[in-house]
């Protein structure tokens, strides 16, 4: 099962807001593709690499020139994911792209 924080919720929020202000068709585009990459997780959690917190794993969803990541924890007894946190994720240079 896929739970969220509500962190998680309120970074959805916020996002879903901000690129409405922009494009209504981008920001329902962009949101099924992080849930897309979320449900992803129920057959595969450890799908994700590792972060510095040994408890969570991220993912990154690719989205445009950038994307947004996505921070989750696997709840040992049941398999269950927590997404803990979203984060867009700025786009990279051209001279960041090459190397």
């Amino acid at each position: 099962m896929i739970l969220l924080s509500p962190d998680a919720v309120e970074d959805v929020e916020r996002l879903r807001l901000f690129l409405d202000q922009h494009s209504p068709v981008a920001a329902q585009r962009a949101l099924a593709s992080i849930w897309r990459a979320i449900e992803r997780l129920e057959e595969f959690p450890d799908l994700g690499m590792q972060t510095e917190d040994a408890e969570l794993r991220q993912i990154v969803v690719r989205f445009g020139a950038s994307g947004y990541i996505v921070r989750y924890a696997v709840l040992a007894e049941a398999r269950d994911i927590l997404i803990t946190r979203t984060a867009a994720r700025p786009a990279r240079r051209t001279s960041e792209r090459s190397q």
